[in-house]
Parts: structure tokens; sequence; C-alpha cells
């Protein structure tokens, strides 16, 4: 699908939840994963967060998602910037928190 009717086809509503979610898994296309990054629904948020072409400034957006479950899928991204990691290291949720360490021990960050 190209931008263009992605573009014509998400402004009218006629994407359903199971294209999305198949796009955001498969798109390598910036301006869609962005848009994408923006759904309501969480777990196209979740695909976004774990496609490998995703931007580094959408991963660094979606660390400030309202449901861990998308801040855990960042701390576990390999493109997330380390300084994002360390501000994910503060989270109130465990499990990003475990995720954010392994990260960082991934990367030699700490040992």
């Amino acid at each position: 699908m190209t931008e263009k009717e992605f573009k014509f086809q998400y402004a009218l509503g006629a994407l359903s939840e199971d294209a999305l979610e198949s796009i955001a898994e498969k798109s390598t296309s910036k301006y869609i994963l962005t848009t994408l990054s923006k759904n309501d629904i969480w777990y196209i948020r979740g695909h976004v967060a774990e496609n490998p072409n995703t931007p580094v400034k959408v991963l660094t957006n979606l660390s400030n998602d309202k449901d861990w479950f998308i801040r855990k899928l960042i701390a576990q991204h390999p493109n997330t910037p380390v300084e994002v990691l360390t501000k994910l290291a503060e989270d109130e949720e465990w499990r990003v928190k475990f995720w954010v360490t392994k990260a960082l021990i991934d990367k030699g960050i700490i040992v």
C-alpha cells in the first residue's frame, strides 16, 4: 500500500483493525508508522513499537505512552536511544524497568 492510498483510506476510516495491525507490522514508511503510533488502539501502537523500521522520534514519543506494555516494547526495541532507556528506568511499572535493565546490559552500558 502506498502512502497516498494509506492516507486516503485511513482518513475515510476504511481500514479494519486487522488491516491496521498488518500495516503497522510490515510498513517501512516513516509517515505510516508515525501516523499509526498515534492510533487509539493499544495493540496497533504496539506493532509500531515492535517494527524495526520505526523512527527513533516515534520510539521516543511512544516511550511516554499511557500503556505500560507499549513502554515495555520501547525498552525492548534495539533502536531505542540510551537517553530514552535512562528515562524509562524510572518508570513506575516494574516490567518496564526489567526490560530497560536488560537492554542496558545488552548495550554494555551496565554490567
